[in-house]
């Protein structure tokens, strides 16, 4: 954090956050470990590449990209070695599921809904393995729905680090004048919540969008509690992966386009970078807050784990225009965005050595 020299960013980072990030990081290796095992998938004495156990142990094969995380994850924190594409063992070990969850819980309250969607995968990633059930299947039943609703909150300080950030290089982004904003993909609420607040009466209209009616009614309510009285708050249904206009989004209407945690999702991310591009007026903006890898290097992070079990975040158009590895969203999005967009970029954070995070396109 020392590296940060904006103070205003280096602020939202509180000891606090960091040390549920530790703990939380600690529980994804035992998570890692246990989901392996009770597959059957550890390494033997031999070795094991990841990306043919599939077929060696007659997985699906939307199992393939958990299986390489979890893989590389453990790598990472020395539980495995990696040498010439093969994984082993060390003699150590991670900690278990249940007692990593629980210091979680204890420790960092609110942080706890991290863990317990942790347990829940851990608890049905067998059937996911034996191609009984979805990641979603297993994650986004109704009757999980209120932990997500408790997950993308502001009140879970391992997700309100997303909508803090963005709604600083929102705020950074916008003109100095009464600004129209058009969210895409506002789920719960939390991010229109977060923005409306910093940014004030500084909005003239904030259209919230989003595609599933659970997360709308109650994104729309927290938008609107949210809102300064002058501030004229829209919403309607949007799918970010259909034409724009024909849902209601004219062309060069808004001053930014802002979206959290939502373009990773986007089977094809050029697709929508171009609809963005499209409602944006002249000058204005598309800030997009995703969590991203902290380094330039491929390297597993633990807010991937459970993502690497959802098609919806693993089957996308991959790219191999600046982005050289197998997706999009994993890897350079500032070059992804300057070829797919051909906008100016703009960054709220640089670092040596660090992606350089909180960007935030403009059209010319």
């Amino acid at each position: 954090m020392a590296a940060l020299d904006d103070a205003a960013v280096r602020e939202l980072f509180s000891f606090r956050f960091l040390e549920a990030t530790e703990i939380y990081d600690q529980l994804t290796d035992a998570a890692a470990w246990r989901v392996l095992s009770d597959a059957g998938a550890l390494p033997g004495p031999a070795g094991a590449d990841p990306d043919g156990l599939p077929s060696e142990l007659d997985f699906p094969e939307r199992t393939r990209p958990a299986l390489r995380f979890c893989y590389e994850k453990l790598a990472d924190s020395r539980y495995f070695t990696k040498e010439d594409g093969l994984f082993r063992e060390t003699d150590d070990r991670p900690g278990s599921v249940e007692a990593l969850a629980e210091e979680l819980s204890v420790k960092i309250p609110e942080a706890a809904v991290g863990a317990e969607i942790v347990v829940a995968l851990v608890a049905g990633a067998p059937s996911f393995f034996r191609g009984e059930r979805t990641g979603e299947e297993i994650l986004f039943a109704p009757n999980r729905l209120p932990l997500w609703f408790r997950y993308f909150s502001n009140d879970n300080i391992l997700y309100r680090i997303n909508n803090t950030l963005g709604a600083e290089a929102l705020s950074r982004a916008l003109p100095h004048r009464a600004t129209d904003i058009l969210e895409i993909g506002g789920g719960c609420g939390s991010a229109a919540e977060a923005a409306l607040k910093l940014i004030g009466n500084g909005i003239a209209r904030y259209r919230f969008t989003e595609l599933v009616p659970t997360f709308a009614r109650r994104g729309e309510r927290a938008a609107r509690a949210a809102a300064f009285s002058d501030t004229v708050v829209e919403s309607a249904k949007l799918d970010m992966n259909r034409p724009w206009e024909a849902q209601g989004v004219e062309p060069a209407s808004f001053d930014a386009v802002y979206s959290v945690n939502c373009f990773h999702v986007a089977p094809d991310l050029g697709a929508v970078l171009r609809e963005a591009r499209e409602a944006l007026k002249p000058g204005g903006a598309l800030v997009v807050s995703e969590c991203i890898r902290p380094t330039e290097d491929w390297r597993p992070i633990y807010v991937e784990f459970i993502f690497d079990f959802l098609d919806s975040f693993t089957n996308v158009k991959t790219y191999s225009l600046p982005c050289p590895s197998s997706s999009a969203r994993r890897n350079s999005s500032a070059a992804c965005l300057d070829s797919l967009t051909c906008c100016s970029l703009r960054f709220l954070v640089r670092v040596p050595g660090i992606v350089q995070t909180g960007s935030s396109p403009s059209r010319p």
